[in-house]
């Protein structure tokens, strides 16, 4: 009588065993899903007033020239920003001193024709 090889019966119990725990970790996992979606709260009242709070020691921005206008705005350094700026078709970079609410000369661009992107 001839022996056919069979699979082991610790195999079986090994391969049947993770099956179980990948099917219990998935049911975990949805279950954990559904319970964090289903306890959400929206924020209460206070909590939106709160963060509308103005601020207190918030600089007023600078006064720029006739005909000129902002294009955008960097942080140089604490209490130093530089300001892109547009005068009759001229690139400018202000430096806004935060503090003390000066503003530096910058350098000075290229002049862009009329109707032209900068």
């Amino acid at each position: 009588m001839e022996h056919t090889p069979g699979t082991p019966k610790g195999l079986m119990a090994a391969v049947i065993g993770m099956g179980l725990l990948i099917v219990v970790g998935t049911v975990a996992l949805v279950g954990v899903i559904i319970h964090r979606m289903g306890s959400h709260t929206p924020p209460s009242v206070a909590a939106i007033a709160a963060l509308a709070v103005p601020l207190q020691n918030a600089a007023a921005p600078p006064v720029l020239p006739a005909g000129t206008r902002l294009i955008s705005m960097a942080r140089v350094q604490d209490g130093l920003m530089a300001l892109h700026i547009a005068d009759n078709g001229q690139d400018r970079v202000l430096l806004w001193q935060v503090g003390t609410d000066h503003l530096l000369p910058g350098v000075e661009g290229a002049v862009h024709p009329a109707g032209a992107a900068p």
